[in-house]
């Protein structure tokens, strides 16, 4: 662009004025259209609104002519650009929420937004942010929240029904009413598992059968049994213990001894007279199988010596032939003569006398000897 032909005495040689420097400017690119964030950002320098005025193409409605001399006063010029800028801000402010979303011009946004902020005409574009697309999204948080709230709490509904039926797990043990309650052999319904016992009193007065578990197994009620009756009891799953008829003053008893679901699945059982003796009495696995104990009457032919009696004086069995680990020898002496080595325990290391059987039914038949 050519410079106008300026006469000497119009630019004064020791001042700086926007007329004189608008002459030896030489960048036409500002122009009022594209105004920059950099036009609001700086008050000084080539991109600042004094800059514009000192650039040589600056153009406007009383512009800088085409022979490059300032037409109209500065001053004018000025406000006209304010007035302009202003408008423009408040367009941008009316719009900023779409002009974001819609990519606008970032730089005039971001001018615009300075601006606004410094003259309180243009809203926050964080807020605007938040008051436009995020509040939905948060309430589709809420929403979400609030399914989820919705199926915890509906989890549970479902998983009801397993935590009451853990809950009522315990009451399980009741679907073992035979280990509480003998079964009567032949009665309606009765029917014979793994682990029974079928006692039978082969005498003439009634009889009471006690059950006493090891350690740790569950307690088994009594049987009571009338002359010639039979009753099949169910043990649970290796179950152990002992049992004995009451006859006597409980001092003195014979033992029958069990131990279901032993070594290689075998039930192990036994006749013991280290206790004493007060009934006559047999066990054997059902269908057949070894034999342990004696149904003999041992009392009639006992010496006094040897007698168990009661706080009467009758006697109704066998005294002990161990106490203590003390043995008797008078009465281990008598029990030797009627009893086998492997058909009872006379004394605690008689172990030939455990016998086992694969058939978990086992067959007692017992007798009281008074």
């Amino acid at each position: 662009m050519a410079l106008s032909p300026l006469s000497k005495s119009s630019v004064a040689s020791s001042s700086f004025s926007p007329r004189t420097s608008a002459t030896e400017s030489s960048n036409p690119a500002m122009r009022p259209s594209p105004v920059t964030a950099d036009a609001v950002k700086a008050k000084g320098g080539p991109g600042s609104l004094q800059g514009m005025f000192q650039a040589d193409g600056f153009d406007g409605a009383s512009g800088v002519g085409k022979q490059g001399g300032v037409q109209g006063n500065p001053l004018e010029q000025l406000s006209e650009i304010v007035q302009m800028l202003k408008g423009l801000l408040e367009m941008l402010g009316a719009q900023s929420s779409a002009g974001a979303q819609q990519g606008g011009v970032a730089g005039v946004e971001g001018a615009a937004s300075k601006a606004g902020a410094a003259q309180g005409d243009v809203p926050d574009l964080g807020g605007d942010s938040f008051d436009g697309g995020v509040p939905d999204l948060g309430g589709e948080g809420v929403d979400s929240g609030a399914a989820t709230q919705q199926a915890a709490a509906s989890t549970p509904a479902t998983q009801g029904a397993p935590a009451e039926q853990a809950a009522q797990a315990p009451a399980s043990p009741k679907q073992e009413a035979p280990v509480s309650g003998a079964q009567s052999v032949g009665a309606p319904g009765a029917s014979k598992g793994k682990n029974t016992i079928t006692l039978n009193n082969d005498g003439d007065k009634p009889m009471t059968v006690n059950f006493t578990p090891n350690a740790g197994e569950k307690a088994v009620d009594s049987v009571t049994l009338k002359p010639g009756e039979s009753k099949t009891v169910q043990f649970p799953d290796n179950w152990s213990g002992n049992f004995r008829s009451d006859n006597g003053d409980g001092k003195n008893a014979t033992l029958g001894e069990v131990k279901f679901d032993g070594g290689f699945g075998q039930t192990y059982y036994d006749v013991s007279y280290i206790e004493g003796h007060n009934a006559a009495m047999t066990m054997q696995a059902e269908g057949g199988g070894r034999l342990s104990g004696t149904m003999d009457n041992l009392l009639a032919s006992a010496p006094d010596s040897v007698k168990a009696k009661g706080a009467d004086g009758a006697a109704y069995g066998i005294k002990k032939s161990t106490t203590s680990n003390v043995q008797d020898s008078e009465v281990v002496d008598f029990f030797r003569k009627h009893v086998g080595a492997d058909q009872g325990y006379v004394i605690p290391t008689d172990d030939a006398s455990t016998l086992g059987s694969n058939n978990s039914n086992l067959v007692v038949h017992m007798k009281n000897l008074a």
